[in-house]
């Protein structure tokens, strides 16, 4: 065991600080921290991945309204026997939301507690000035906002699994409006997003030489070119979700104009893919 003298004779370098040299004759904590942070990264990832999903789902409504309402009759399990089942909306609707309950509370550990805290992480970043600093700022500040927002939008699922219908979800957007709508869209996106390039970071998927490559995190670098690429498709993730937003505003527009607002969708015959099940 090193006494305190060998212990604090050695200034550690940057490597040696990434690398936790010495951090074998350092008291350990409790294992529940380690586990807390590989709930928030398996949630993380998880809800992520689900990013991805929901904007192929719900942008099909771009190519019609056929072609989304047999998705939601997938989801719903129409191909079982011809009938929707509203406990499978349910039932996903509801891993989803666990995922977030628990994503939010192992994530509510690195919170400012207080406003000092809040003034000195902000500092902080300025006085860093680095890209990744930056962009865990904009994951905390899109985080504050996704509380008041996702809570809402999930339970209204929930509540209302036969809600899942392009008509009627067309009328939801009409009324929650498209700005509330796209401040969401973004938050969502971004936070998802700088998540996912995060997790990469923080699971180490770069393979560099720790005695040369170990700061190596600006332009030239495969991580540079992961946070460019992020970037980007967090935009275009935007972008798509923008133009699936104001179609569906537009049909909820249309459904209120016509005084059709709680009229489900009829497809066309021949139009269900599951016409054979009934």
């Amino acid at each position: 065991m090193a006494t305190d003298k060998e212990k604090y004779s050695h200034t550690p370098t940057a490597t040696d600080n990434v690398w936790g040299v010495g951090l074998k004759d350092v008291k350990r904590q409790s294992k529940c921290t380690a586990r807390l942070d590989v709930a928030q990264s398996v949630t993380g990832l998880i809800l992520g991945i689900f990013l991805f999903c929901h904007m192929a789902f719900t942008g099909s409504v771009n190519f019609g309204k056929d072609l989304f309402a047999n998705l939601i009759a997938t989801s719903g399990g129409v191909w079982l026997d011809g009938a929707d089942h509203a406990w499978m909306h349910v039932v996903f609707v509801g891993f989803i939301f666990l995922c977030v309950i628990v994503h939010m509370f192992c994530a509510l550990r690195r919170f400012p507690t207080s406003y000092k805290q809040l003034h000195d992480i902000r500092s902080h970043v300025k006085l860093v000035h680095h890209e990744d600093t930056t962009l865990w700022w904009v994951q905390l500040i899109t985080a504050f906002c996704l509380f008041f927002l996702v809570f809402p939008h999930l339970m209204s699922m929930l509540v209302n699994p036969h809600g899942f219908d392009p008509n009627l979800i067309g009328v939801h957007t009409y009324h929650n409006g498209l700005l509330y709508t796209f401040i969401f869209l973004v938050c969502t996106e971004l936070h998802g997003m700088i998540g996912l390039y995060r997790l990469a970071v923080k699971w180490d998927i770069f393979a560099k030489n720790p005695e040369t490559k170990i700061m190596d995190q600006r332009a030239g670098s495969e991580r540079a070119g992961l946070r460019k690429g992020m970037l980007i498709v967090a935009l275009l993730m935007i972008v798509g979700g923008s133009i699936t937003m104001w179609t569906n505003y537009s049909i909820g527009a249309e459904q209120i104009a016509n005084n059709a607002e709680a009229q489900r969708y009829e497809m066309s015959e021949g139009a269900s893919w599951y016409n054979h099940a009934k």
